[in-house]
């Protein structure tokens, strides 16, 4: 089957034949949970509600003693036993489950400790369904089902790329004492070399397709760096979704390849610790971590993300940023401080002169700057 994150005319003469635009940029909610509960005993068919109110399937799913992640046709969903994660890109409408997400928790027995909605600058706001074509209907959804807890927050210039974020917490917590962080990684302009690799004539879903694209880009190298196992999708003709399991660490990939839009991104909480405070330091891991996905990329310019807790980051040291900062020049940074001791912080990266990462159209093409003055 063909799925709407890669329409199956796409890419039919490889790379030579035009593409029509898709958004890879992606929403994401992440929703902590407490009580005695676990998320994880929920029924299937609960998890199948929140993926069809998003507007995408579910077409592979993987289990382990720590989490269960599902791979959607636009992107992925995880769930832990008190935390959910569901990113989803393309026209999909994930804050249409953020009701039932919650009606789980409450069956499992859990209380609502934490939500957030973010989601970077789109591409094509206009392209997106109505709930996301602009930032105020997003926060007015947010504001409703939260019942009005929260503030919605913007880092990053008006005028080029920025993330909005919607933090609600309910439950105070010690974030001293804490050691959760999630890295975010979006990556636009990939090179020529870089889109062939997950092009594929192999069928969708295929084993062999997925793992051909998995060896061949140098993913398998950055599981093998976390120590992960691979759940991977190869679609009709072009594009590439993988999520990965390390323990309690996870990360997901996404890649849309099509040359007028390709994009690619890289999620993971890879050493973070909930609860209590990480027990080894982390930069280097996570710099050499990063430093593999930048080097399997090498996308034009990319946009990165940091929410952490206070506790985490005398771990973290310069990571995750310094492995960019060896590769790209910064073009801004911001961060902002919230619960005043849970951090936010986003920099965008542009390819250093003269480099050969960037693509043959480059991280400041018209093409891709004309969405940069367009405040959603």
């Amino acid at each position: 089957p063909s799925h709407p994150r890669h329409p199956t005319w796409v890419c039919v003469d490889r790379m030579s034949a035009p593409t029509p635009f898709f958004e890879g940029t992606e929403k994401r909610i992440e929703i902590d949970f407490r009580g005695e509960g676990d998320l994880r005993r929920a029924p299937r068919s609960d998890w199948d509600t929140v993926v069809q109110l998003s507007q995408t399937q579910i077409l592979n799913s993987k289990q382990t003693d720590d989490f269960t992640s599902f791979l959607l046709s636009e992107s992925s969903l995880l769930v832990y036993s008190h935390k959910v994660i569901i990113k989803t890109c393309g026209r999909t409408v994930p804050l249409s489950a953020v009701p039932k997400l919650l009606a789980i928790g409450k069956e499992q027995g859990l209380e609502l400790e934490w939500l957030c909605y973010s989601r970077k600058n789109f591409l094509a706001p206009e392209e997106q369904p109505h709930e996301h074509q602009s930032m105020e209907a997003e926060v007015a959804i947010c504001r409703k089902v939260c019942n009005d807890v929260g503030a919605a927050y913007v880092l990053g210039p008006l005028t080029g790329e920025h993330w909005l974020y919607y933090d609600a917490l309910y439950l105070p917590a010690d974030y001293m004492l804490r050691g959760d962080f999630t890295i975010d990684v979006m990556m636009y302009d990939l090179p020529k070399d870089v889109q062939e690799v997950f092009h594929t004539t192999a069928p969708e879903g295929s084993r062999e397709g997925a793992l051909a694209m998995t060896r061949a880009s140098g993913l398998g190298a950055v599981a093998a760096c976390m120590g992960a196992e691979v759940d991977d999708y190869c679609f009709d003709k072009c594009g590439y979704s993988c999520n990965m399991h390390s323990g309690t660490s996870y990360a997901m990939v996404h890649v849309t390849p099509q040359d007028s839009c390709s994009y690619a991104s890289f999620e993971t909480n890879y050493g973070s610790t909930r609860p209590g405070a990480p027990s080894e330091t982390l930069e280097e891991k996570l710099n050499e971590l990063l430093g593999k996905v930048f080097d399997t990329f090498r996308p034009g310019r990319l946009t990165m993300t940091l929410l952490i807790d206070q506790g985490a980051v005398a771990f973290i040291g310069n990571a995750p940023f310094g492995a960019a900062d060896q590769r790209y020049r910064r073009r801004n940074f911001t961060s902002t401080e919230l619960e005043q001791d849970y951090i936010a912080t986003i920099i965008n990266f542009d390819c250093l002169e003269g480099s050969p990462k960037a693509s043959s159209n480059g991280g400041d093409s018209p093409k891709r700057r004309r969405m940069d003055f367009v405040p959603n």
